[in-house]
């Protein structure tokens, strides 16, 4: 079950590039995933984390969204709160 999701998008010159968060539930393991590549190709994707607490993997997701906002990218969709 998807308990966050946030899509950002950086375009600046030649570069439009995406970048998904997503924070799952299931059977008690949140984990952290992120997919990223250019707008409209096959996205790359990577497990960031696994955690057993709402709050550390909560925290862990905020984190990585904000890092990517710092870097340019901005958020395009956000789903959960």
């Amino acid at each position: 079950m998807t308990i966050l999701k946030t899509n950002l998008w950086f375009f600046a010159g030649t570069s439009d590039k995406v970048y998904v968060v997503t924070l799952t539930l299931i059977n008690g393991v949140y984990t952290l995933t992120a997919q990223w590549g250019r707008r409209g190709k096959t996205l790359q994707s990577q497990i960031k984390g696994t955690y057993y607490g709402d709050w550390e993997a909560r925290r862990e997701f905020h984190n990585l969204v904000a890092s990517k906002t710092g870097k340019g990218y901005r958020v395009t969709e956000k789903v959960g709160a």
